[in-house]
């Protein structure tokens, strides 16, 4: 098996037990929260904890930057490049204790939290994803206990603190401690102030709908919107773990300047998560918002249909902003990015007042749809990905607005969808027997 195999395949599996975890973190937290304390505390918590993870990106402004470049110097076996540029990306999360006066929960969280994404990109930069799989598990154990304390964050306080601690060991053990060298931290600077932007967009996506909400509805809308994203969020996680797994290899072989391997393992990667995330969001359509009412105890509304088709699209854009973002192009997703968050902030501000949480749906629906044509658009002229790869999930999503008409339709429409990917599966299956 070849290195660059091995390495995707090494950090696919890590990210998947990471990541897998992460995002059930988030519904456990908000299934627990609900049925203990209330809808309208799970609004305000949650609300408080995405307005911490939104403050973790300017603290974890180095990230990005950290990742590519450690990877890309990794490609060049220029160890010591990579040593000279880590220890100011962790110094950067520190300033949120700032925030301390103001508010003690915001300020631990997001410094807690920045730290996090440093040392996630950190670890997969040198291509070491599964430490980071086994710094999960074990801080997954502290969340579990946190539940033991009669506090709403006391969970995700244990969480992300022993996932700060751990990261601070690892680095002096493994000798990154090291003085900064200039000539790379200006590296640093000129990539992050262009990816921090597109981080920042990213995450406002992600985290917006849940503070915005709140300010727009109320806590008891936003309870409820908590509930549907906490779920539909999970599908997110497809994309971030293949982003863990390729971005570092498509930094490396950028180093390498081998250009046409980007290209193919993008579109590779965008048929099969089109393949999978439609396939999940037909089964959810038809199953998930009876089950999500019974295990919240309240009634889920159609905006969990909207909801679903916003993350289908977010995902199957995502390996492509990765490649643009991994090698000469970061300033081209920046700008998607940029103009994503605009329309979803813009969209909100509309329908929210109106609409309700159909309206926070409608609003993210709109935003990925946005950006996903900006991406189509640059990864074509820029990096030669082919439109054509995305015209499954313009199929899948004609035949999934089937559920607003009747269940039974959307059942038979499932079928065509799979019908029409045929050689998708043979190809993904053939796939899975060369892995195994």
């Amino acid at each position: 098996m070849s290195y660059e195999r091995r390495v995707l395949l090494r950090h696919s599996l890590a990210s998947i037990v990471a990541l897998g975890i992460t995002g059930l973190s988030r519904f456990l937290y908000s299934v627990i929260i609900a049925r203990r304390f209330g809808v309208d505390v799970l609004g305000t918590a949650n609300s408080l904890i995405s307005k911490a993870f939104f403050v973790a990106i300017p603290l974890s402004f180095f990230a990005v930057a950290l990742g590519k470049y450690s990877s890309e110097f990794l490609g060049r076996d220029d160890i010591d490049a990579v040593r000279s540029i880590t220890l100011p990306a962790f110094l950067m999360p520190v300033i949120g204790l700032l925030l301390l006066p103001l508010n003690m929960y915001l300020s631990l969280l997001a410094v807690f939290r920045a730290v996090q994404l440093t040392f996630r990109s950190f670890l997969y930069g040198i291509h070491r994803g599964e430490h980071y799989a086994y710094v999960i598990v074990v801080s997954f154990i502290g969340f579990a206990l946190g539940f033991l304390v009669p506090d709403v964050f006391a969970p995700y306080l244990v969480f992300l603190g022993v996932i700060a601690f751990v990261s601070a060991v690892y680095l002096w053990v493994a000798g990154f401690v090291v003085r900064p060298r200039w000539e790379y931290l200006r590296l640093m600077v000129t990539y992050s102030s262009f990816a921090f932007l597109g981080t920042l967009s990213g995450v406002f996506l992600v985290q917006g709908p849940y503070f915005m909400s709140e300010r727009l509805l109320g806590s008891e809308a936003a309870g409820e919107v908590s509930a549907v994203l906490s779920a539909v969020f999970l599908l997110t996680y497809i994309p971030q773990v293949l982003q863990s797994a390729i971005m570092p290899m498509f930094s490396y072989k950028h180093g390498r300047a081998e250009s046409g391997y980007v290209k193919n393992l993008a579109e590779k990667v965008t048929e099969f998560i089109v393949l999978i995330t439609g396939s999940l969001v037909f089964i959810l359509m038809i199953f998930g918002r009876e089950i999500l009412s019974a295990v919240f105890g309240f009634e889920i509304g159609p905006s969990f249909y909207l909801a679903l088709m916003a993350i289908e699209i977010y995902v199957a854009y995502n390996p492509s902003i990765v490649a643009l973002n991994s090698t000469a192009y970061v300033k081209r997703g920046t700008l998607v990015s940029l103009l994503g968050a605009g329309v979803a902030l813009v969209s909100w501000l509309l329908l929210v007042p109106v609409m309700g949480s159909v309206g926070v749906m409608g609003g993210l629906l709109l935003a990925y749809a946005t950006i996903l044509a900006g991406v189509v658009y640059y990864s074509k002229s820029l990096l030669g990905i082919s439109p054509h790869v995305y015209l499954p999930l313009i199929a899948a999503l004609i035949l999934q607005a089937s559920v607003f008409v009747s269940k039974y339709l959307l059942l038979m429409a499932f079928g065509v969808f799979l019908f029409l990917e045929l050689p998708v599966v043979r190809s993904l299956l053939e796939l899975v027997r060369g892995v195994s």
